[in-house]
């Protein structure tokens, strides 16, 4: 078995990784909404210090233009929210 982090010992990961794993699948899927939720967290602030004057829907289309590659599919969906006045709840 390959180690996953080069700063922790082989045997100590394997004690990790079956605690984890004796959790079960629900723990699992758990964890990884929660740090997939915090990755969008970060990534939001990230935009949000690199551009504080832009508005939230101008922040939300640099955040999908730089998360997915595309400048027309990030327009489009911030003019959906605004059609569905997603903007209007957040104020």
């Amino acid at each position: 078995m390959k180690p996953l982090s080069s700063d922790t010992p082989l045997d100590v990961e394997r004690i990790w990784l079956d605690g984890i794993r004796a959790k079960g699948p629900l723990f699992q899927l758990q964890r990884l909404l929660e740090m997939t939720d915090l990755c969008r967290q970060a990534a939001r602030e990230a935009v949000r210090r690199a551009h504080p004057d832009a508005s939230p829907p101008e922040q939300d289309e640099i955040l999908l233009r730089e998360l997915y590659g595309d400048e027309e599919v990030a327009r489009k969906a911030v003019a959906l929210r605004r059609e569905l006045g997603f903007y209007d709840r957040q104020s």
